[in-house]
């Protein structure tokens, strides 16, 4: 009986350590590991130092003359563009893989927080389903055509699998890469000169800050540097990693995209410190125009927290 008991006790000893394991290695799986779950898994707690807000080393604000011609429409005044109407924007929310539900969550879950702040103009693009248009080049040329090209702002969201050639489209057919140089040219296409948001979400989505994306009007924000995973963590949580941060500083109350990238640091640092993992590193640049431009809503949904 004595050794049955050992035996026993062995045994779920060994179940346990095995399942901690296997829980870890999908952690530890860059850009995958999230399963689907109905809670939030939006849990974010800022700094007691506000200094760990912001690495200015990550944070690169442009006050460089813009690329186009003096024939193309003038530089929108930073101050006409820090609060605009949420109805004056239109966005669209990407995602790219079908590994995991997470990243369908996370575009399909942001579209529905920009409806709730009064953003007419929202298009999803879904590899797993369910989305307004296919998550393909095809689809969201159409979703950018659809939403129309009228005077406002841009936000294009996508989430996935990256790495240093571009983004990844599962669903689309051949080269499933979704280049800097073919998203610098959809936004010009279709935002041109407008405040322009774009985030990437993915393991090596600091390829998107290259020069050819670093408008004056835009706001680049990605998930990782050139050269770095990004992570899923915990398999209960309903978002990736950099996902489940930056939507849970918005939901916290930030009230501009810097505050937002700011405010998501710490959170995914704490998650990958508690992991052990290279950091990866999130980067974001802010054009000049654009370097304080408010989150659709922020004011009033800032409003309705107090």
């Amino acid at each position: 009986m004595q050794f049955a008991s050992t035996y026993g006790a062995g045994l779920v000893r060994s179940v346990a350590i095995l399942f901690a394991a296997a829980t870890l290695l999908f952690s530890l799986s860059a850009c995958v590991t999230s399963q689907d779950a109905r809670q939030s898994g939006l849990a974010w707690r800022a700094p007691a130092d506000n200094r760990q807000l912001a690495s200015l080393e990550r944070v690169v604000v442009d006050v460089r003359p813009s690329r186009r011609d003096e024939g193309a429409v003038a530089p929108v005044n930073p101050m006409s563009t820090a609060e605009l109407m949420s109805g004056r924007w239109k966005a669209v929310l990407v995602s790219g893989s079908r590994s995991t539900s997470a990243y369908d969550a996370a575009a399909f879950d942001l579209g529905q927080r920009l409806r709730e702040r009064g953003v007419v103009h929202v298009a999803t693009a879904l590899t797993g389903g369910g989305g307004d248009f296919d998550a393909n080049r095809a689809g969201i040329r159409q979703a950018m055509e659809w939403l129309g090209n009228e005077q406002g702002a841009c936000l294009f969201f996508a989430t996935g699998h990256s790495n240093i050639e571009g983004f990844h489209l599962d669903a689309d057919r051949g080269n499933r890469t979704l280049t800097p140089s073919e998203l610098d040219r959809l936004l010009d296409k279709h935002c041109g000169d407008r405040p322009t948001v774009a985030i990437i979400s993915g393991c090596d989505a600091g390829v998107f800050l290259d020069s050819r994306m670093r408008q004056p009007n835009r706001i680049l924000i990605a998930a990782s540097a050139k050269g770095r995973d990004s992570y899923g963590a915990r398999m209960s949580d309903r978002y990736v990693n950099f996902d489940r941060c930056l939507i849970g500083a918005i939901d916290a109350g930030a009230a501009t995209w810097r505050e937002a990238f700011q405010r998501a640091l710490p959170c995914v640092q704490e998650r990958e410190a508690w992991l052990g993992v290279r950091p990866s590193d999130p980067q974001a640049f802010f054009g000049a125009t654009v370097a304080d431009l408010a989150i659709p809503g922020a004011t009033r949904f800032t409003a309705q927290m107090r």
